[in-house]
């Protein structure tokens, strides 16, 4: 019982961090947005959201090999996590691989074939290297 409450209280400072890290990338202060995420992960390993937040910030950082492993991790978690096949996207897009940004997307819209940010990517057509989501 005890290890539950300990869980649930973890969860909870883990959900805090996370939130604190997307109002930093708000922001645009990536740096601390990514250790803020980073602490949402410490507490909170399962947390599939934290996993994508951290890549999200590697990315905006220019962390591009960090930021798949990132969203990879974020994947391994939830298979279904669409954000995270957008994040694998644009930095796959950002690191010329085309052909595997596309087959990313193709995999959000299978799970979600109204995912706005995969139907509308633009990152994948002229290489940009802004997010869509201006957050994260």
């Amino acid at each position: 019982m005890m290890e539950t409450k300990e869980s649930e209280q973890r969860k909870k400072q883990a959900a805090f961090w996370l939130e604190y890290s997307q109002q930093l990338s708000t922001a645009i202060r990536y740096g601390e947005a990514l250790a803020a995420a980073e602490r949402a992960v410490q507490l909170d390993e399962t947390c599939t959201e934290a996993w994508y937040a951290r890549g999200t910030c590697q990315a905006m950082l220019a962390q591009y090999e960090l930021a798949l492993a990132e969203f990879e991790h974020a994947l391994a978690l939830d298979i279904s996590y669409v954000p995270a096949w957008d994040g694998k996207a644009w930095v796959l897009g950002i690191l010329g691989d085309k052909a595997g940004a596309m087959k990313a997307i193709d995999k959000a819209l299978e799970l979600d074939p109204e995912y706005f940010e995969a139907v509308m990517n633009p990152r994948i057509n002229d290489g940009g290297l802004q997010h869509p989501h201006g957050t994260l």
